[in-house]
């Protein structure tokens, strides 16, 4: 009997050690749980500061190139004057300018390796480059025969000088637009749109998230 009650007591001894080890498992779960919501909610806040700053900076991007057109499909012919290149696709346009209204215009190199370098002009004033922004969609078929009549019959674009975020962001944008069948997908200004068709509600296109969202 007193070998019995020994074991007895053993086992019992075990039992409420076991207890106290599952009570103290238990409480350092919790305490595990507890740590991680905070570290999770800590990740989020994190998260959102990291989005945000993305977005400031691509914005302060743009915000320097406000001033600034891009043209493509003007070839590049041997000694150009780009500023004589300039004052001839203005005057194709019919804008009327003057040299001051130009503070820099130089070539830069395209993204594709099959077209030529693009064309980058910064005017003095944001007036100006939006007077040739709505000049050229105006004139729609501008073509490089437009501007001297010893180019090729080609297309001239003339867009807002996106930086090398925006680009991406457009081109993920139009990605996404045919995925889902938008019809219009366009920037003005640095900023972004898009409409699923004629007639339908322009929706504004902000951030990335914006873009995961449009449906």
């Amino acid at each position: 009997m007193n070998e019995i009650s020994t074991s007895v007591q053993y086992v019992s001894d075990q039992l409420d050690a076991s207890t106290l080890l599952m009570e103290e498992i238990r409480s350092k779960f919790a305490e595990f749980q507890k740590e991680n919501i905070l570290l999770k909610a800590k990740n989020e806040t994190l998260s959102k500061e990291v989005i945000d700053l993305q977005e400031r900076m691509r914005n302060l991007e743009q915000y320097s190139r406000v001033k600034n057109i891009e043209i493509s499909g003007l070839p590049v012919t041997k000694n150009e004057n780009v500023s004589e290149l300039v004052a001839d696709l203005g005057a194709a346009l019919g804008v009327e300018m003057k040299e001051t209204d130009v503070g820099a215009a130089h070539r830069i190199p395209s993204f594709r390796t099959d077209r030529e370098p693009v064309l980058i002009v910064q005017f003095l004033t944001k007036g100006m480059k939006e007077q040739w922004i709505t000049k050229a969609r105006q004139k729609k078929s501008l073509t490089a025969r437009d501007v001297n009549q010893h180019f090729p019959i080609q297309r001239v674009y003339i867009n807002d000088h996106l930086s090398p975020e925006n680009k991406q962001f457009l081109a993920k944008l139009k990605q996404k637009g045919r995925d889902i069948g938008y019809k219009f997908v366009w920037s003005r200004d640095g900023k972004f749109f898009a409409r699923k068709a004629e007639g339908d509600p322009v929706k504004k296109i902000v951030t990335y998230e914006d873009l995961d969202k449009l449906k």
